[in-house]
């Protein structure tokens, strides 16, 4: 308290944390805010005549930026706060030996991009309601773990007469900084890609992956002011999958002998686009993944079963939270025990009876590239010192779901579809890379200008996919919002995107 009496102190940062990328950099963008303080006491009953003129400039400044200026209650000691602009401050931080006043700078994170990673997850309270976020969020689990943490102040030292001595600014020793896995290079040449050459589209979202330890690398949207599409930020359990979750229906069959890759099937049109007069005829399942055939896979999908379908759904973390952030959806079956006998199943083993968020779709082509084990997606490195020396490391989690002989047959198959399927627009020469594109329509309910509910129509485009760097394996999801049902789909959206983003990545200096 003693010190207080004898200093005014002042927080110079909203956070008393550093965001830190795989590479030690800061991740958040700041603004510098500029402040004006009066303590009206002090200020207007100390200052003598040999002053005089300072203080009179000092109220000419701050009577431009409160016109309730005049007034102030002169017998506080509270202080009173002006935001002022640069220049202002620069000319009022000019003026010295004046009681009661000062100046100071403060840095505020930039909050304009609310819905990108770094500021959903260094954010406590809900961007909506401004209510705080659940206990057990990811955001909250951080605030917990830095509670003991310093804020970064400046300090004004004064003597018995409120002369001000000298100023000094407080930097805490033992805070704790949070190191993401993310690479922020990266993620900005991502960024710059989906807006400078995809800016026609409404929303992608971006998310690349290290197959082995499940540390993202890049979690980028192309536009950070809406609700994150990654996570499924605002929706009901995120979007429908469509034809990438044929990736797991081709696994329960490959589990049960891994001989039914090459077991034909016959496509008479049905699920298919009738418009397009589609029909496959006789197809292996590896061909029929190729080209992405509904028929065969709505086949299969009953023949499998709903349990075995559930089962690996749930293993490979597509119906629980990935990253565990606040507004992070939830992947569900909408039927909750889809039969043959309504279609409902055929329609499971199609992607169209499950909603998933990109983050959990990830983990598919992650799980197959990782020779049959799940490995959760983590954003979060470890928690470090002010000399970037971790003080506690995060562990990952993972879990055999498949044998890795499917692995291998679904990885070879995934292969073949950018070479001569659907995904061929992904198609890199050089490089071990594959995919699975997908393509949906989705009805949802929203609220008209009347406030009249409202059912519209959307389509989506996928492409989950893995490729090789210097040996190393990573996976990749691309989710484009709200395409063109009938001249669009996740071949040519989704697929060029990702395969525009894997030059970027491969490319780069090591």
């Amino acid at each position: 308290m003693a010190d207080m009496q004898h200093s005014y102190i002042e927080s110079t940062r909203d956070l008393n944390y550093k965001l830190l990328d795989c590479n030690e950099n800061n991740l958040l963008k700041y603004k510098e805010e500029y402040k004006a303080v009066i303590i009206p006491k002090v200020f207007i009953r100390e200052n003598g005549e040999e002053n005089y003129k300072e203080y009179l400039n000092i109220i000419e400044e701050l009577g431009v930026y409160n016109k309730n200026y005049d007034n102030l209650d002169i017998t506080s000691n509270a202080k009173h706060y002006f935001d002022i602009d640069f220049n202002t401050y620069r000319r009022l931080n000019e003026i010295k030996n004046i009681k009661g006043f000062y100046t100071f700078k403060r840095l505020k994170v930039d909050r304009s991009e609310a819905w990108s990673i770094e500021n959903m997850i260094t954010t406590t309270r809900n961007i909506n309601s401004g209510k705080e976020k659940s206990l057990d969020s990811l955001e909250m689990i951080i605030k917990d773990k830095l509670k003991n943490n310093k804020n970064y102040t400046i300090e004004f030292k004064k003597d018995v007469d409120n002369n001000i001595l000298n100023v000094k600014e407080n930097i805490p020793k033992n805070n704790l900084n949070v190191k993401l896995t993310l690479d922020g290079n990266l993620q900005e040449h991502i960024k710059e890609l989906l807006n400078n050459k995809y800016g026609d589209y409404e929303q992608i979202g971006v998310i690349l992956m290290e197959s082995n330890s499940g540390n993202i690398k890049a979690m980028v949207q192309k536009d950070d002011t809406l609700p994150n599409v990654n996570i499924g930020a605002e929706t009901l359990n995120g979007f429908f999958p469509g034809s990438i979750y044929k990736t797991l229906i081709m696994e329960t069959m490959l589990e049960k002998d891994n001989n039914n890759i090459n077991k034909k099937f016959s496509c008479r049109g049905l699920y298919e686009d009738k418009n397009k007069g589609i029909t496959h005829g006789s197809l292996s399942i590896k061909d029929a993944f190729v080209v992405s055939c509904n028929h065969i896979f709505s086949q299969l999908g009953i023949e499998s079963g709903f349990k075995r379908i559930y089962t690996l759904s749930k293993s490979q973390g597509l119906l629980d939270k990935v990253l565990n952030l606040d507004r992070e959806q939830i992947g569900r079956f909408e039927i909750e025990d889809p039969k043959m006998e309504d279609g409902s199943l055929g329609l499971t083993a199609i992607g169209q009876n499950i909603r998933i968020t990109p983050v959990e779709a990830i983990s598919i082509v992650n799980t197959v590239i990782n020779e049959g084990i799940y490995i959760k997606p983590n954003i979060v490195s470890a928690y470090v010192d002010n000399d970037n020396k971790a003080v506690e490391k995060i562990k990952y989690e993972n879990e055999r779901c498949i044998s890795e002989e499917t692995a291998l047959n679904v990885k070879k198959a995934m292969n073949e579809v950018v070479k001569r399927g659907t995904g061929r627009e992904a198609y890199l020469e050089n490089i071990d890379i594959g995919g699975k594109t997908g393509s949906t329509e989705r009805l949802e309910i929203i609220k008209n200008k009347k406030g009249e509910e409202e059912r519209i129509k959307y389509s989506d485009g996928w492409f989950i996919g893995f490729f090789n760097k210097e040996d190393k394996y990573y996976s990749m999801v691309v989710f484009v919002k709200n395409i063109n049902k009938d001249s669009q789909s996740g071949g040519n959206t989704a697929a060029p995107i990702f395969k525009d983003i894997v030059n970027i990545f491969v490319n780069e200096e090591s």
